[in-house]
């Protein structure tokens, strides 16, 4: 199966500074472990309600950093997946 940014859906922005966070709490990249703790505020980093949030959705992607158990904040897809 092909991911939805192999279709150009889908585009990852800043990934060391907004990892994927699995449900069990694994970070990837690994470099970004320090960036999972999402109270803080470093250059590069997403945060919901913000500019980058806002401009993506207003072309109507969505924000992984949104979903209710695993975190991909580095995520936007117009799918929402």
């Amino acid at each position: 199966m092909w991911s939805e940014h192999s279709y150009g859906r889908a585009i990852d922005v800043d990934p060391v500074q907004n990892p994927y966070v699995s449900s069990g709490g694994s970070v990837a990249p690994p470099a970004g472990a320090a960036y999972a703790d999402r109270s803080r505020s470093a250059a590069g980093m997403i945060h919901g309600g913000d500019s980058t949030v806002e401009a993506f959705a207003a072309i109507g992607w969505a924000w992984g950093g949104g979903w209710p158990s695993i975190k991909d904040y580095q995520l936007f897809s117009s799918s929402g997946h």
